[in-house]
């Protein structure tokens, strides 16, 4: 996938978590079903993580690959280190 299809896909993302956190609290407000709203909010968390993982590809194209003279191991290295940071900031929240 190229890059620009990842920042179009990172934007209607963002734009579906923006309307589910409106349904949450319609919902909350209206006081529907708490089942619902909890896959809400879990589906919101479920995006929020597929953006990180666009972004996180996208500075690994960006930022790994420019550092001229460093080894590939060590470029891997520091890609696996971000990549664990990543995951776990998600089992975090």
């Amino acid at each position: 996938m190229q890059k620009h299809k990842l920042l179009e896909l990172n934007k209607i993302i963002e734009q579906r978590i923006g309307s589910l956190r409106e349904e949450v609290e319609i919902a909350t407000n209206v006081k529907l079903n708490p089942l619902y709203i909890i896959e809400l909010k879990d589906e919101i968390v479920s995006l929020q993580w597929v953006t990180r993982i666009i972004k996180w590809v996208l500075d690994r194209a960006v930022d790994g690959r420019q550092q001229l003279g460093v080894s590939k191991i060590r470029l891997e290295l520091e890609d696996t280190k971000k990549f664990e940071n990543m995951l776990h900031e998600k089992f975090k929240s």
